[in-house]
């Protein structure tokens, strides 16, 4: 009677699936498992009580293990973290130093440049208000030879010259 209610097994079908089949025909024999009990090994038996009590203790003592190796793993973390930290710490150090190098020595050269155009355009200046005053002294100058010759040529006397060449000189009508 279990034999004919007993799925086939044919050679085609994949071991999963044999597998399978033979978990389904063991629980129709011996029914379904009950508050992790293993069922076929007798009343009340446990994977504990089958396996002993060693197997929880020796995963207790991987479980252990584990928890080393995290821990172990945790502090090579921590401490690759520090170095890094302080590698960076240094590298950005040494680009800011860096930076503030080619800073001073554009601000320098810059300045140099600043310096060399000022005292080029002081020169120029210079040298415009020196030819405005010499053009200025040649005009006073042209001035002064054309009031001598017209005294001259008028005859006046050398004291009353000098008296009247003073008063023209600092008139206002030669200023331009």
């Amino acid at each position: 009677m279990v034999k004919d209610s007993m799925p086939i097994l044919d050679s085609s079908s994949a071991p999963q699936d044999n597998v399978a089949i033979e978990n389904t025909v063991y629980t129709q024999v011996f029914g379904p498992d009950k508050n992790g009990e293993i069922l076929g090994y007798g009343r009340r038996m446990t994977k504990s009580r089958l396996f002993g009590y060693g197997s929880v203790t020796q995963g207790s003592q991987s479980t252990s293990a584990i928890s080393t190796l995290i821990e172990e793993m945790n502090a090579k973390h921590v401490e690759q973290i520090k170095t890094i930290q302080s590698e960076q710490a240094v590298r950005e150090k040494t680009l800011l130093e860096e930076a503030e190098s080619r800073f001073r020595t554009e601000a320098a050269e810059r300045e140099a440049r600043l310096i060399a155009e000022a005292e080029e355009r002081f020169m120029k200046l210079t040298e415009i208000r020196v030819a405005k005053f010499m053009d200025m002294l040649d005009a006073r100058e042209e001035k002064y030879e054309a009031l001598i010759n017209d005294c001259m040529a008028k005859g006046m006397s050398i004291e009353f010259q000098s008296s009247r060449l003073d008063d023209k000189a600092f008139s206002s009508d030669d200023d331009e």
